[in-house]
């Protein structure tokens, strides 16, 4: 499956050591912790963590991750949990079988892969941030853990049966290449599950301007709308089988965290959000094929 960056040979991820080499060109590939380094150059990518927390992001690439299962918003999570294993027992179903090959892409403290890994025979999981690779190693679930770029991804083509892209393409600022190397790397008939915040509706760019302090706290690129994703999606060469809209809040971010950790309050807002403001949930979720 993995490939050098740098030539294109193929690599056996069973032979990563310490200091692994490349077959065809003898790339030093570097293992933490039996994590692969598959990076072309880690230096780059560690400068550019550092820069972003220098800048006052610290949060978003240190902060312990898990807490989302306990959080103010912990019922709109499991909400998003339960559509996406509705959509992988359904494909299950629809094949007669579970999917062989599972990808969380951009998998972070491993939040999502302690229950994705009982949808697959096989599951991997990369990431850009060592540190949240590491935390997601600790946590013991059978999953292959590896470093990578999202925009130069070390698999060959034509990879994976299902990939799983959660809240990630909003932070990437080439969002088009990415999405095209997602599209490479998916099998033809796969299957890419793909969220994203709805923070181009009106509802969310009201809650930036009534606290606009909140974005410098934010390293989102992007602010997608329904649409404005599923166009990016079609460019990259992807079929947009559905577009699911999860969650509804106030359009205020300190208020909305503070009454949506009630259930019957995230319920609520679901109900009339999803009746009266369909456009305005708080997040995207797509059924994307190759």
């Amino acid at each position: 499956m993995f490939c050098c960056l740098a030539c294109h040979a193929p690599l056996d991820e069973t032979n990563f050591s310490a200091r692994s080499q490349c077959p065809g060109c003898q790339l030093t590939i570097e293992n933490v912790d039996g994590i692969p380094l598959l990076v072309r150059d880690r230096q780059v990518i560690e400068g550019t963590i550092a820069e972003a927390r220098r800048q006052g992001l610290d949060a978003w690439y240190t902060k312990p991750q898990l807490g989302q299962w306990v959080g103010p918003y912990r019922h709109h999570v499991r909400k998003r949990k339960q559509w996406v294993e509705g959509v992988l027992a359904e494909r299950k179903l629809r094949h007669d079988r579970q999917p062989t090959v599972g990808l969380d892409l951009g998998c972070g403290d491993g939040s999502n892969l302690q229950w994705l890994h009982l949808h697959f025979a096989r599951l991997y999981g990369s990431d850009y941030n060592l540190l949240r690779l590491l935390r997601a190693a600790s946590l013991g679930i059978n999953a292959r853990l590896f470093m990578a770029d999202i925009c130069e991804y070390p698999v060959k083509d034509d990879c994976f049966d299902v990939i799983f892209f959660n809240h990630v393409l909003e932070h990437i600022p080439d969002d088009a290449a990415a999405l095209r190397e997602v599209r490479r790397i998916l099998k033809p008939g796969g299957l890419l599950i793909l969220g994203v915040p709805n923070e181009g509706a009106a509802f969310w760019q009201l809650a930036y301007r009534l606290q606009p302090n909140t974005r410098a706290t934010s390293d989102h690129q992007h602010f997608y709308t329904a649409d404005s994703v599923a166009a990016q999606c079609k460019a990259a060469g992807l079929t947009v089988q559905k577009i699911h809209p999860i969650g509804w809040g106030v359009p205020h971010w300190t208020l909305d965290a503070l009454i949506r950790r009630f259930k019957w309050v995230d319920d609520g807002l679901e109900m009339l959000g999803r009746r009266f403001l369909p456009g305005q949930a708080t997040s995207l979720y797509l059924q994307l094929s190759k």
